[in-house]
Formats: C-alpha cells, structure tokens, sequence
C-alpha cells in the first residue's frame, strides 16, 4: 500500500505554487484543507461564460504542465522514485482539481463528485480528496448569499425565522443549507442556492464539450453527446426548489412510521424556486456511520432499509433515485 494522502501533503516541499503551496503550509492535511476551503468560501462561484471557461482551461493547464514536468523530471530515476514523485504528481493535480471545483461549484462540482464514487477511474490521491465534494464541500460565505435569501423570502432571514445560523453546516454543488427555527419552534435546515448558478449549467456543460473535443473522433461520440445533455437537463431540473419541493412531499408520502425511513417534511411557507426549507435531522455521514464501528448486523440493517427506500421509490412511486451518493444519506441514532 502506498503512502496516505495526509502523509504526501505532510512531504510536499514548502515552494508550492497555489492551493498546493497552501495545503503544505498548515500544520495538519485536515487543517489545510480547511484552510483552502475557508479561502474558497469568500469568492463567489463565478457566473460569466468567459470566466468559468478560462477557470477550466487554467486547470487543464496546471494539470498538463504537472504531468509534463513529472515525464520530463523522471526520465532517468529510479522506480522507487518514479513512483513517489509520481504519486506526489497526482497530489498537487488533485489539490488544483479540488480548488477550482470548489470555486466553479454548479455542474463543474457535480462531475466532481460523480467522479469521487469511481475510485477505480483515477488515482487514489484524486479519489480521496474529491470524495470531500460530497461532505465538506466549502459554503460561501453568509455575507455572499445573504441578498439571495432576503430577495427570495422577502425579508431579512432574521424576521423570517425565530433564529437563523449564518454558518452553513453543509454545502453541495449547487447550494448550501443553514440550521435555523421557526417561531412555532420547529427546527428546520434552509437550502439556498447560490446565486447565478442555475444559468451557469449550459455554460459548463458547452465548455466540457470544448475541452472533449478530441472525443468527438471515437465511435461513442453521440453516446457521450446524449449522456452530457441528459446531466444538463438532470442539472436544471434540480435548481427548480419548487419542483423539488413536491417531489419530496410525494415522495415523504410513500413510507410509513414502520419503516425507520425519514424524508423531511417541507415547509411550503418559508419555500421558494431558490429557497428550500425542510425538517432538520441530526444524523452522522456514511464515513463518520462506520468510524464508530457498527456491528455487521447494524450494517445489514441499514443497507436493507437503504434498498427498501429505492425500491419503494421505483415500484411504488414509479420514481427512478439516481443519485445514491454518499452525502444523500443520513444514518440517524434513532435507528431510521
């Protein structure tokens, strides 16, 4: 087994340039990241077509540039130090992968994460840091996305809600969710979307397909045409929170008390097109689930109910679930 990601970031040399420089500089891989993602959280995503092509054609830059200087530097080592050199190569590839996707955010993001779920497809170092999309995806800042809020709910969110947390406690690719209470004193989770980002899902979607260009001479071109229509269309639909809104109540509807399967119930009220409100659940992550270190039959229980919950879905609500990653589920101490 090689060695961890937190052992290379341990080993970069100090003269880094960008988010590797950064991560090298902390005293913990848990704090640099950290750190970067902290940075991340005072940019807003970009929203300009010029912009958001120039941040990816920058990555592949970086990334060829990594790969070149690796080839030319490694000509005459030896293959032990081939293959550290190579696997420090994958790192900083990585770490550049990881900042720009957390700045892009939108469908730059989500093919970041769709990537993370196919270890087997990239290096390791890859991998394990793009995994962090699906759980420690960094917010933006509360005084980014405050306008968005007051423009969607009418008010400022103070008024609206008993309390409000202008820290997000959790991040995706097209949006953040807020712990906050409503004055009947239910505890809910509000999910805003970041601002301009519905617009920019064509714009990523037609960049991707500049930067495939030389896809488009093997024989599964119009596969891959159709597959990167299907995720923009997937992509749209899903900054519609009204849409999302009746979807979860018809789905919610589907189980019963018995079942130990929890949808959150969504308040219509305190809901727009851009704001989601919707019960708060107090649950651990697939990763901190299995940190605690359950009993195979606890194991077993959860997955059963985990299959129970998308077959119900696809034969009684005739609902296809198609995204099954890690971040979409909770596993809550109560045992749902």
């Amino acid at each position: 087994m090689g060695p961890t990601v937190a052992e290379l970031l341990a080993s970069l040399p100090q003269d880094e340039p960008d988010a590797a420089r950064l991560i090298a500089s902390g005293p913990t891989s848990a704090a640099r990241i950290a750190e970067l993602f902290e940075q991340l959280s005072l940019r807003p995503a970009p929203v300009g077509a010029f912009s958001r092509f120039w941040s990816l054609g920058a990555l592949q830059t970086k990334l060829a540039l990594a790969y070149l200087t690796y080839y030319i530097r490694n000509w005459f080592r030896s293959p032990e130090k081939k293959t550290q050199q190579l696997l420090k190569t994958n790192l900083r590839a990585a770490l550049c992968t990881l900042e720009t996707m957390g700045y892009m955010r939108g469908a730059v993001m989500k093919v970041g994460q769709v990537l993370a779920t196919f270890p087997e497809m990239l290096p390791d170092q890859f991998a394990e840091l793009l995994g962090k999309l699906h759980f420690e995806a960094p917010p933006m800042h509360y005084s980014l996305i405050r306008e968005q809020l007051e423009n969607e709910l009418g008010r400022d969110p103070q008024e609206v809600f008993a309390s409000f947390d202008e820290e997000a406690f959790a991040a995706a690719s097209l949006g953040q969710v807020h712990r906050a209470r409503l004055k009947s004193g239910q505890e809910v989770a509000v999910k805003i979307q970041y601002p301009g980002i519905a617009r920019t899902i064509r714009q990523d979607i037609r960049n991707l397909f500049f930067f495939m260009l030389p896809a488009r001479l093997s024989r599964d071109w119009e596969n891959i045409k159709e597959q990167f229509e299907d995720l923009r269309i997937r992509l749209e639909r899903e900054t519609d929170y009204e849409q999302e809104a009746a979807m979860q109540a018809k789905v919610r509807a589907l189980f019963r008390e018995d079942d130990d399967i929890v949808v959150p119930r969504v308040f219509p009220e305190h809901s727009t097109a851009r704001v989601l409100t919707m019960d708060y659940l107090e649950g651990r992550t697939l990763d901190e689930f299995v940190a605690t270190n359950p009993s195979q039959a606890l194991r077993n229980e959860f997955a059963r109910k985990i299959l129970r919950a998308w077959y119900r879905m696809m034969y009684a609500g005739r609902l296809l679930y198609a995204d099954i990653h890690p971040g979409n589920t909770l596993f809550l101490d109560d045992g749902r």
